[in-house]
């Protein structure tokens, strides 16, 4: 009877394991040092183990993670797969330093992710924050303190004087002939005008580009990302361009809550959100879409970019008749 309880035991952790196994999701950052010298470079690992399949928005870096931790350099990131399991482990190393002293603090650092790329849901992770010592200069107090030595002045002479005078002399003498000359030039010179060339609307130039896309049937280039990428420009310059939104420095996410507060359709917000999360898909979790697909994701773009220039003009025709 003890013998089956025991059976009956390890069959149930083991399914409760291998369920475990399948949904595993954390995140952790970890360095080997707890105190530096200011300034020394230190190594800083993130690890974030997960389902495979699932996709994550990993972290872009600037030059610093704080006012007190800077970023020297950010290596890849690298996915492995874990033995005898659905999941991989996405590792990337940072090189940190800091040049407060005392303790500092690395702060936490959060990853986004969902459980698919056609869950809208973002959750995030966070690392725990890392205490960190550090220490100044040691100074050698052994060595006796030098004195500080005095200017010493030395007396000018009349030959020092004499090749600095008749260069300033000669100097003034030809900014002085310049400024004659032009006063004489501009007598008789002619007035130019020159005419500003006027900015090309940002519809024409997404029509243009959009129009050079089709033409060369692009969405049948092998190098996918290349295809999402310029793709996903368009539409990005366009936005700025026509509504004034810096779409180019914005990630998916606050792209759409830009778009969100235009009084646009939900047909045609979902058009540009349904691209640029593929797009997503294909920079950073390597996704292949097929050629039916790439076509579908640019006549999305090229929809959208009409659908919403109508309703610009539709919102300028009405500013226009309240000003009446």
């Amino acid at each position: 009877m003890k013998k089956l309880c025991f059976i009956l035991l390890f069959s149930l952790m083991s399914f409760l394991g291998i369920q475990c196994d399948a949904q595993v999701t954390f995140l952790r950052g970890r360095t080997a040092v707890d105190t530096i010298v200011v300034g020394q470079p230190f190594d800083y690992q993130l690890s974030l183990t997960i389902p495979k399949d699932y996709f994550v928005e990993w972290k872009q870096f600037d030059d610093t993670l704080s006012k007190s931790i800077d970023v020297i350099s950010a290596d890849d990131v690298k996915t492995t797969p874990i033995n005898n399991s659905d999941n991989v482990i996405m590792t990337q190393n940072l090189k940190l330093t800091s040049f407060d002293t005392g303790y500092v603090y690395v702060p936490e650092i959060a990853i986004s992710y969902s459980t698919s790329l056609q869950d809208s849901v973002r959750h995030t992770l966070y690392t725990d924050e890392k205490e960190l010592y550090v220490k100044t200069v040691a100074v050698d107090t052994t060595q006796d303190f030098r004195p500080i030595k005095g200017v010493i002045r030395q007396g000018i002479t009349a030959k020092e004087v004499f090749p600095w005078a008749a260069i300033i002399i000669i100097a003034a003498g030809v900014v002085y002939l310049i400024i004659f000359l032009k006063k004489r030039s501009k007598k008789t010179e002619k007035v130019v005008e020159v005419k500003k060339k006027p900015a090309i609307p940002a519809i024409v130039t997404a029509r243009a580009k959009l129009a050079e896309m089709k033409d060369n049937e692009l969405w049948n280039n092998p190098r996918t990302k290349d295809y999402y990428t310029d793709l996903t420009d368009i539409a990005r310059e366009y936005l700025e361009g026509q509504f004034e939104i810096d779409a180019v420095e914005m990630t998916t996410d606050e792209i759409m809550k830009a778009v969100n507060e235009l009084n646009l359709s939900n047909l045609t917000k979902s058009k540009l959100q349904d691209t640029l999360v593929t797009a997503d898909f294909v920079k950073f979790a390597k996704a292949n879409p097929t050629a039916e697909q790439n076509k579908q994701s640019f006549s999305d773009i090229n929809n959208f970019v009409e659908d919403s220039y109508t309703y610009f003009q539709e919102e300028k025709k009405k500013k226009e008749e309240e000003m009446k």
